[in-house]
């Protein structure tokens, strides 16, 4: 009878004759068939038309309703089927189906699975170390009892969630611990390996090494993630104490650095960077009082000569206001070289702190007096210079050599520092050596007539001073007169400087510094041209990087009056901003000057509250209102809030 009806009937048949499970239907019992499929007689190894006949039986026992695994046997091998039998109803014709389906392979890789399972249970039994396995498709984990005995838990302390393990990992040792697992899992390594700490119930951290593979399931992805975890705290602690020993033993060769050449060149490096300062590149202060350790020990036991030359950059701090950090630094780097570069090769050459260096010379006390002087007119003669910028520059150097009742180097670096306080006591850029202090000469000396001889002079500076001031001031002022809008300038900025750095509590004399810098701080106009200072109109951008200079040919001005050394930085950065941006060094935030932050504000309040060619003068209200919104860009946010009370 036809199976098919309808008008599709070839293309239906077509589709289930090349099907690839095997087809076969019965009527309603299952005897004898009514049709197969070629691709059933194909997976019994049975030619078709014997079967529709029944010439030849099945291989296997069909089975009742339902479905079910069956296997059977054939001369070259064991073939595992998928059998499923189900009732179909075709014009009310009642028949029965069964589907067949190779799954020999399958039931081969879950055969060996189980087999390896098994492997892994007897593993738990007889393993010492901490063994775990990871169901990756249910989630949960199996850890064995003596994991769980590596942390100090019993049994039921631990569950079988993953975090039972991962929350008890370290938070630094975790990235690492989850990257080697995905790593893994995702097939970039062969195997799974990690060392971490991991907490114990008593509440340290033990190392651990973990180890372990993905095992596949039938779908070829893993399934299973498992392995061995192994307790190597003890390693851990011996590793550290050998890294100890290793880091002493390497301090022990750096003191002993002339005597071991044979050192090859990449601890010669490592060498170097532990004791040498970055920036100057001579010896640090930690290597330096090693080696006058060693140098002194070697001149005690020996009875050796042995010098100690303290030397300090006279008037850093002003270079350093004057010109910048960026420029100190350039001033440390050159007089390092020059130091360096006079110096013998077995003279100890070292940054003590800041501006001070200190050399240890093997030199008796008449040749390290001598090699003093050279090094102090090798550093006079010098130009100092960061290719804009050229000045010179003065040291003032103490010095002390090793005698018979110095008990300690700290002796003679205490000599060699009061001598060097001496040098400068004396009026800086010059050379003094340790002296025993001779009371009885310090009996000869009137202390009150030469207090009082201090006191007329410091009377005479403060007048020479003061008609300073003056007279530079009426220069500004006639420069000020020329321009009609600027009229007054000066003296206004010094009158609100004055009540601002009164308001924040300034110490009085700072207070007549910044007024007296306030005065000045235009002085370096005097070397603008005219037709630029006075110009009616904006000015173009080469007009305004000339003005722009006005600042440093102010200092150029006032730079050898002494002084006046504490106005000079003020004048020198009374235009740098609060961002960064401002001339003539671009200092930013607290790196200026409290006193030039000062003028900033005020300088820049009576530019806008003052008539100028192109603008009619700003009112109070928004002239403060332009200050506010400055803050953070060109001025500092509490002095215009204090700068903007004192208005009232």
């Amino acid at each position: 009878m036809p199976l098919f009806n309808s008008s599709n009937k070839a293309l239906l048949n077509a589709v289930i004759e090349r099907f690839p499970d095997g087809i076969a239907l019965f009527q309603s019992t299952i005897a004898q068939p009514l049709f197969i499929n070629d691709s059933f007689a194909a997976l019994v190894g049975m030619a078709k038309d014997a079967l529709l006949s029944g010439s030849s039986r099945f291989p296997f026992a069909i089975p009742a309703q339902g479905g079910q695994r069956i296997s059977y046997r054939t001369p070259l091998r064991t073939v595992t089927l998928d059998c499923r039998v189900f009732p179909v109803k075709v014009e009310d014709e009642r028949y029965t189906a069964l589907t067949i389906r190779d799954v020999t392979e399958t039931a081969l890789k879950e055969s060996l699975l189980v087999e390896k399972e098994e492997r892994l249970r007897l593993a738990f039994q007889g393993s010492r170390d901490g063994i775990w396995d990871w169901d990756l498709k249910t989630g949960k984990m199996h850890f064995s009892k003596e994991w769980k005995m590596m942390i100090g838990c019993a049994e039921s302390d631990v569950t079988d969630h993953p975090d039972a393990w991962f929350k008890r990992v370290h938070d630094s040792d975790m990235p690492a611990l989850q990257s080697a697992i995905q790593d893994h899992l995702r097939g970039k390594t062969p195997q799974f390996k990690c060392e971490y700490r991991i907490l114990h119930k008593d509440f340290t951290y033990r190392w651990m090494l973990c180890s372990g593979a993905a095992i596949n399931g039938t779908d070829n992805r893993p399934a299973r993630l498992t392995g061995v975890q192994v307790d190597i705290t003890t390693q851990k602690e011996n590793e550290n104490h050998h890294k100890q020993a290793l880091e002493d033993l390497q301090l022990a060769l750096t003191s002993e650095r002339l005597l071991m050449q044979e050192l090859d060149r990449k601890n010669k490096e490592l060498t170097e960077l532990s004791i040498t300062d970055g920036l100057t590149k001579l010896f640090n202060h930690r290597f330096l009082q090693e080696r006058f350790d060693y140098e002194f020990g070697r001149a005690k036991r020996y009875n050796q000569t042995l010098s100690c030359l303290l030397i300090d950059i006279d008037f850093f701090k002003k270079i350093n206001d004057s010109y910048g950090h960026q420029f100190g630094d350039c001033v440390l780097r050159d007089l390092s070289r020059i130091l360096k570069e006079n110096s013998r090769e077995t003279d100890i050459c070292g940054r003590y702190g800041g501006e001070e260096f200190m050399i240890v010379t093997a030199q008796p006390l008449e040749d390290a007096l001598k090699f003093a002087q050279k090094l102090h007119s090798a550093v006079g003669n010098y130009p100092f210079s960061d290719g804009n910028t050229t000045i010179k520059v003065t040291i003032s150097v103490g010095l002390s050599d090793y005698r018979s009742e110095i008990k300690t180097k700290q002796e003679m670096i205490e000599r060699a520092d009061n001598a060097l306080y001496q040098a400068k006591h004396d009026g800086r850029n010059t050379i003094r050596q340790w002296k025993e202090k001779n009371d009885e000469e310090d009996r000869t000396i009137d202390p009150k007539a030469i207090q009082s001889l201090k006191d007329r002079f410091n009377e005479l500076t403060e007048e020479v001073r003061t008609t300073y001031i003056e007279s530079t001031n009426a220069l500004v002022n006639a420069i000020d007169a020329k321009d009609h809008y600027t009229r007054e300038h000066s003296q206004n900025v010094a009158n609100y400087a004055t009540a601002l750095a009164k308001a924040i509590k300034l110490p009085e004399k700072m207070v007549e510094t910044i007024r007296n810098a306030a005065l000045l701080h235009d002085v370096g106009k005097i070397g603008i041209a005219q037709e630029i200072l006075l110009k009616d109109g904006p000015l173009t951008n080469e007009e305004f990087e000339v003005m722009k200079r006005h600042p440093v040919i102010g200092i150029n001005i006032l730079k050898d009056v002494k002084f006046l050394e504490k106005e000079q930085p003020i004048i020198l950065h009374h235009h740098e901003r609060f961002d960064g941006r401002g001339y003539p060094h671009g200092l930013k935030g607290f790196e200026i000057p409290l006193g030039a932050r000062i003028l900033t504000v005020v300088d820049a309040y009576d530019a806008m509250t003052t008539d100028r060619p192109y603008r009619k003068a700003l009112t109070k209200e928004v002239a403060t209102e332009e200050l506010r919104k400055g803050i953070g860009k060109q001025f500092s946010e509490e002095l215009v809030s204090v700068f903007i009370g004192t208005l009232g």
